[in-house]
């Protein structure tokens, strides 16, 4: 299976025992993510060493670079303004123009995701629903 995930889900990956990370030790599944979720890493990168029990802020990087693949922009504009249009936030607009040019669902706790009907979006406890069954 293969997921779009948003920058919350990378939040939470970087918690080494979180049940996100449950999920991706238990199950195959491919990650994906717009390669600016980086800013918004290195944005809190104090709050994500705190919380994450890993005092060193590249290591979370190096980490989370082996879970999930970080795609250029390139890759995707062409869909932000179709994304935009959908979503009532455009600041989600890559995470779904991502989702729809790979064709892949979207894992993310954000519920303005899901008021747009072109893309699947689970939530943790969909995601965990959705495999357990």
């Amino acid at each position: 299976m293969r997921l779009a995930v948003d920058a919350n889900i990378l939040f939470a990956l970087s918690k080494p025992s979180s049940v996100a990370n449950e999920i991706l030790s238990k199950y195959r599944i491919a990650l994906l993510t717009p390669d600016f979720a980086l800013v918004e890493l290195y944005k809190y990168k104090e709050d994500l060493v705190r919380n994450s029990g890993i005092n060193n802020f590249d290591k979370i990087i190096e980490f989370l670079k082996t879970k999930v693949v970080f795609v250029v922009a390139e890759e995707y504009k062409d869909l932000i303004n179709k994304a935009i249009l959908l979503l009532p936030d455009p600041k989600d607009a890559a995470y779904l123009a991502l989702a729809l040019k790979f064709d892949v669902p979207i894992w993310s706790n954000d519920p303005h995701l899901k008021q747009q009907n072109k893309i699947e979006v689970f939530t943790t406890e969909d995601l965990l629903n959705l495999l357990d069954s």
